[in-house]
Formats: structure tokens, sequence, C-alpha cells
């Protein structure tokens, strides 16, 4: 779409509805809140119709999921199979994305269910408890020593450690409580996501700070696993979230949400 379309077509959004859906912020053009709404209500009206399309043409209706990348690879997809006994024979599309994009898309009905952590839930959202991310220490076999059961903290220093780097929160509270329990860590590898750690252990180079679930992964039970006390203070409460709104659009959501809630439960 050429620009002066676009612009002439916003010209009339507002002539029409009177009001100022876009502002100038120097070289920027920002939405107002009169323009989010009317996305949203553009959202939800093209999802009926959507649906109400794929009813016609007889079509699994599609939902889609978000969680951050760790839950995606092992808690969602090695629970697929449960999602996929729908029987109006749903599509599910995943996406990664991180706590607090999640929450956003759920408000903006941009997805139909999330999977985050519990403090990142805004009110109206609605939520059901999945389980508790704790957080592990996976050594390879190549760096094992007998030793480390003992969890003795001044050797942990000695290791090539991995783990998640851009999540600042994350990377914030490791530093905090290890520093408190007087650990030392040698960080020497962060990573875009948990998954890219774990690989990064298996190479048999790096020692991973991971949550415990990967664990249920067939290839990293080759590891040896720690559960240092230190460690408790970054465990996260998660949860399925979903717009209530959103469920009430789509009127045969609760199948698929009712779903989600019993497969996902870890």
């Amino acid at each position: 779409m050429r620009q002066s379309q676009f612009s002439r077509q916003i010209g009339e959004l507002e002539t029409y509805f009177g009001v100022e859906l876009l502002k100038r912020s120097g070289k920027s053009l920002l939405v107002t809140e009169a323009g989010r709404q009317l996305a949203q209500v553009a959202r939800e009206q093209f999802t009926g119709l959507t649906d109400f399309a794929a009813f016609c043409q007889n079509r699994p209706r599609r939902y889609v999921l978000g969680a951050g990348d760790s839950i995606l690879h092992w808690v969602v997809l090695p629970r697929i199979g449960a999602l996929m006994k729908s029987p109006t024979g749903a599509v599910f599309a995943l996406k990664n994305l991180r706590s607090r994009d999640i929450a956003t898309q759920l408000l903006e009905s941009r997805l139909d269910f999330g999977i985050l952590r519990q403090a990142r839930v805004q009110t109206p959202l609605k939520f059901s408890p999945l389980g508790t991310v704790r957080y592990s220490l996976f050594i390879p076999p190549s760096l094992w020593s007998s030793r480390w059961k003992k969890d003795s903290r001044a050797s942990l220093k000695e290791l090539p450690w991995a783990t998640l780097g851009t999540d600042g929160e994350f990377l914030e509270q490791l530093e905090e409580s290890s520093a408190r329990s007087k650990v030392l860590l040698n960080l020497r590898l962060l990573t875009d996501s948990f998954p890219q750690a774990a690989r990064a252990a298996l190479s048999g180079s790096f020692a991973a700070i991971l949550p415990a679930h990967a664990e249920a992964d067939p290839l990293l039970r080759s590891l040896h696993r720690i559960d240092p006390p230190w460690l408790g203070k970054l465990h996260r409460q998660v949860v399925l979230a979903w717009n209530p709104r959103q469920i009430k659009i789509r009127t045969h959501s609760d199948e698929p949400l009712n779903l989600l809630r019993q497969a996902l439960v870890f």
C-alpha cells in the first residue's frame, strides 16, 4: 500500500469517527488510545468473520498459543498429541514470546492463549495455574566430578557456565542469588534461549543453568543434574492465561481452552 493511500484512509477514518487515530512524534507515527481501541474492535471483527468462514467451509478453527521458547520446547511440544484430540479438529499455532509480550498480545486479542509468569497477568485476563518452573544445574559428563554432588560452592566457579542472557530479570536474579549465597559462577556463554544453552551443554564444553523440566528431553538425560537451594529464589509460578472477551467472541474456544488446561499441567 502506498503511503498516500494509507494516509488518505486513516484520514477518512478519523473524519468518520471524529477522533485522532495517529499522532506524529518526530519522524514517527504513534497510535493514539482511540486508534488502539479501533484496532482492537477491527481484530475482533475479523476474528469472528474468519471463524464464520471456517464454519462455512467446514475447516477447523485456528488458535494461537504464545509461550517462551523453553516452555514450548519442554512443556508444550511433548504434550502436543493431547491437543490434537479435539473433536472439532482445532489447529494450534505456536508463537515464541516473552511473558510481557504475551500479556500485551492477549489484551490486544493477538493471541488466544498464553503461558506466562503469573506475576505478568493483568486485569481483565483470566488464568489457570500450570506449575512451577524450577531451575537446576546441568553438567555434561566431560566436566563432571563426584564432588559436584555435594554442591561445592567454591568449586562451581571452575566450570564454564551457559544460561539465558537476554532476559534481564532472570540474569539479575541469578547474579543476586549466587552473590548472597557466596557462589561464584563463571558465566562464559549467554544465550538467546534456554534450549540454546542446553545445546551448548550437550557439546560438552559448558555446564548449563536450565529449567528443571528440561530433564524430560531424552537428549539431556546424559547430563548430571544438581538442585542447589540457592537457585530456589529464581523459581516462578507459570499459568495459562486468556482474555475472557476473546473467549466470548470465539464461541467454540471453550473446548481448546479446556484441552490446554488439562494437557499442560506440569
